[in-house]
């Protein structure tokens, strides 16, 4: 019987071969395993920030109207089950590797997401759920999870992130856009010049469109703290809406719903921390924003890693004060940025940095630190990595 590490050293043997473009693929590998993404209503989410929040709290508002909800979505921070839930709950190891080695059987050749798309597409099955939220992995057009015909798409924001594979703002719009569906009707938090787009496609296939500007904030509880939450839930209860969940259960929803690394406050003995997955220069605004709002005065003390392929120049112009401290770490990942590198902009810029690159010996740091709050940012996958030593604290 094939495991959970089993499954795992898989997935690893197949990052190696990166992203192939197309759906054909995707497709005969669900044709393989008998179209599972069929079995169920889905409901398709994408955008360059917050679908992941806005899927976590949709999910929640379904399961509050009495439906047994699937979600799927990427990346994960400690544990690739976090991908797969069931009504909040993590596919369980044995079934995770079930599944991984059910699509590998299949014997058509794969790619990583490909893999995880279709394991997740087939748990949904083999468990019977009503609906399944579906994040899309990167862009929309070309995405693994585009097989899927949904009853609602999603578009959050468009800004840039990827822009080596999915171009300019524009090109980035036009790639979500993809996943809009004939007669199926879509709800956008896009604004400006990529709203356009998304109007144009909408129009051409049909589409009822739903746009929710930035000053639509609605007066409903929300368990997720940050400033930029109230936007991704103003999203959120207009896709419900258009869905015809009723109210009790969007307020039930919002209320109870979790998602971790998303300005998540931990207080423990070690002081007050916030982590957040903010990656990109859009990331970095909306994370600047809420912590000028909840901790507006005061020491800010940082553990900063990020991606040598993201725009963190922008990023550090953006999050950090001239009386801040930040320690800068490497993110585990090969793509991970040169702390030092990152160092000499933030000193250029009259911001007291060190460079410490162990993870675990950049938190040591970070909890002996003063300050009155504490932020760990930059990538997700460093937030992965030390969330657990934080949340773990006493």
């Amino acid at each position: 019987m094939k495991t959970y590490d089993d499954a795992l050293k898989y997935l690893n043997q197949l990052c190696q071969f990166g992203i192939k473009e197309g759906l054909e693929r995707t497709k005969k590998l669900a044709a393989a395993l008998g179209n599972p993404q069929n079995c169920y209503r889905t409901i398709h989410v994408t955008g360059t920030n917050g679908k992941g929040s806005v899927c976590a709290m949709l999910a929640e508002m379904l399961k509050a109207q009495g439906l047994t909800v699937g979600l799927f979505t990427s990346p994960h921070l400690e544990s690739y089950c976090e991908r797969i839930k069931i009504n909040g709950v993590n596919i369980p190891e044995d079934d995770f590797a079930e599944m991984i080695f059910r699509v590998k059987n299949s014997n058509v050749s794969a790619t990583h997401f490909e893999t995880l798309t279709l394991a997740a597409f087939e748990y949904f099955k083999r468990r019977k759920v009503d609906v399944a939220v579906v994040e899309v992995g990167l862009g929309g057009t070309f995405d693994s999870t585009n097989i899927i015909t949904p009853e609602l798409s999603i578009i959050t924001t468009v800004a840039l992130d990827h822009e080596n594979i999915l171009g300019d703002l524009n090109g980035i719009a036009r790639n979500k856009a993809g996943i809009i569906r004939p007669n199926v009707p879509t709800v956008t938090g896009v604004t400006g010049e990529q709203l356009e787009i998304i109007r144009a496609v909408a129009k051409e296939k049909n589409s009822p469109l739903h746009e929710v500007i930035p000053c639509s904030l609605f007066p409903v509880p929300c368990s997720l703290k940050g400033e930029y939450q109230k936007f991704n839930a103003a999203i959120a209860i207009k896709a419900a809406e258009v869905l015809g969940i009723d109210d009790a259960a969007i307020e039930a929803g919002l209320a109870h719903v979790k998602w971790a690394g998303r300005f998540e406050v931990v207080e423990n003995s070690s002081g007050l921390f916030v982590i957040d997955g903010a990656h990109n220069p859009h990331g970095a605004a909306a994370l600047r924003e809420s912590l000028d709002k909840n901790f507006p005065r005061g020491k800010r003390i940082w553990l900063f890693g990020v991606l040598k392929d993201k725009r963190f120049d922008e990023m550090i112009k953006i999050l950090f004060r001239a009386e801040d401290f930040v320690i800068v770490t490497k993110v585990p990942s090969e793509r991970t940025a040169n702390p030092e590198m990152i160092c000499e902009i933030l000193r250029g810029r009259g911001v007291e940095c060190v460079a410490i690159e162990d993870n675990f010996a950049a938190v040591e740091r970070l909890k002996n630190s003063g300050g009155d709050v504490k932020i760990i940012a930059g990538s997700l996958y460093l937030i992965g990595a030390v969330r657990k030593a934080i949340c773990n604290l006493e």
